[in-house]
């Protein structure tokens, strides 16, 4: 039950900035000065500052599939993208986060939408117990994860797991870390919520640095409003 709150608590503070940014000034008119994040090793991986982003993917060769008969996932690629500032004065929301995750024998990949923030207290409930096991670090980037990504005209408030993301040896090295499972969807069907479960071999990957074209995919599917509904 804490580490329901905790996730519970976390969706309502990403919610809050959709909202807010949506609602924000003109794009085309963006403020002079804004208030970062606190400077942190995040920064490293995605710049604090409005329209920066970050792309990182792994793909996973036959061989090392073969090598790995337990591991289903055959590609990862996780997009970090700070969106406007909003307020007055400005205030940067926190890094939005899309994933993609691509298992073998499957056509279709699956994606999931979130946010993170630097958090000195990662990946602890109320109770002090570690959440992630296969996460030692007490800190680190902890990013809550929508059910289904903010593309349509209503907002769904129900929350979809949580995973960390820790700067790895150098500024394009990101550690991924996955609990047991995700809520995520295929691009054909978003509004379809799929509980995605992940097995011991599918929990931790290293990704580098990828041009911006290798994450289209992810930001397109997490960014791009369904039919019918507003652009956010």
């Amino acid at each position: 039950m804490a580490r329901r709150w905790i996730l519970a608590l976390a969706l309502i503070a990403l919610l809050a900035n959709i909202c807010l940014a949506a609602t924000a000034g003109s794009p085309d008119q963006p403020p002079a000065a804004f208030t970062a994040p606190p400077a942190s090793p995040f920064d490293d991986l995605v710049a604090p500052r409005p329209g920066s982003g970050a792309c990182f993917t792994r793909v996973y060769d036959a061989d090392h599939l073969r090598k790995h008969p337990k591991q289903t996932t055959a590609s990862i690629a996780v997009w970090l993208a700070y969106d406007k500032a909003f307020g007055n004065p400005p205030v940067l929301a926190p890094s939005g986060l899309g994933i993609a995750i691509g298992r073998r024998g499957e056509v279709e990949a699956l994606f999931a939408q979130g946010g993170c923030n630097w958090d000195e207290g990662v990946n602890r409930d109320v109770q002090g117990r570690r959440m992630i096991k296969n996460f030692k670090k007490t800190v680190g980037i902890s990013c809550m994860m929508l059910a289904r990504p903010d593309v349509f005209d209503v907002s769904s408030a129900e929350e979809g797991g949580y995973l960390i993301l820790d700067p790895g040896k150098d500024k394009d090295t990101l550690m991924v870390y996955l609990d047991t499972g995700l809520a995520m969807v295929k691009r054909a069907d978003r509004a379809k919520q799929l509980d995605v479960n992940f097995g011991a071999d599918d929990r931790v990957f290293m990704l580098r640095r990828s041009a911006a074209k290798d994450c289209a995919a992810v930001e397109d599917a997490v960014t791009t409003p369904a039919p019918g509904a507003p652009r956010r």
